[in-house]
């Protein structure tokens, strides 16, 4: 039985023992690219394969990094056209225990703002999440089949040429008539 907040394309490593960096290939099986394809708004997720290396680096901070290929049909956001695209994309992320990450006084903490480490629930990280996020953060958020064009579409009614300007008002006051 799948938990209700279980991700789509769930990878999990225990790393609370590692010592040595492990290298890892994993690859979405077709119902966890449909149900990450709904996840994502996208029509499809044809394939998603990573190549990913995990690394203990100083304490308990872990280091996952890797590359990642997938292959998405979205819909252009004017025409609904379905477009396909290959994305291939770099994976690098930290993480460290959660208590650790709690507790840290918020006045010091050792990280530069960029590389706060996510947190790490129970010594365990989960690969296939981070390739999924990361796959989320790559798309692209308005696709556009080349040569479409939005039309039809205003913010609200046109204004009249003679009030192109505010001083035209003040103008039709000062002029004398013929």
């Amino acid at each position: 039985m799948v938990a209700e907040n279980a991700p789509e394309f769930s990878r999990p490593v225990a790393v609370d023992t590692l010592t040595e960096p492990k290298v890892f290939a994993i690859e979405a099986s077709a119902d966890e690219r449909q149900a990450l394809a709904r996840r994502l708004g996208v029509l499809s997720v044809g394939r998603l394969i990573a190549d990913l290396e995990v690394t203990r680096q100083i304490g308990s901070i872990v280091h996952l990094e890797g590359r990642f290929e997938a292959d998405i049909t979205q819909a252009c956001v004017v025409t609904l056209v379905p477009l396909h695209a290959h994305i291939a994309a770099a994976v690098d992320r930290r993480y460290g225990p959660a208590e650790a990450l709690a507790e840290t006084d918020s006045e010091v903490i050792p990280f530069d703002d960029d590389a706060i480490p996510d947190p790490m629930i129970g010594g365990v990280i989960d690969m296939g999440e981070a390739v999924s996020e990361q796959l989320a953060l790559e798309m692209d958020p308005f696709p556009r089949a080349e040569g479409a064009e939005f039309a039809g579409y205003s913010c609200g009614p046109e204004a009249p040429p003679e009030a192109a300007s505010p001083f035209s008002a003040l103008e039709s006051l000062f002029k004398k008539p013929k």
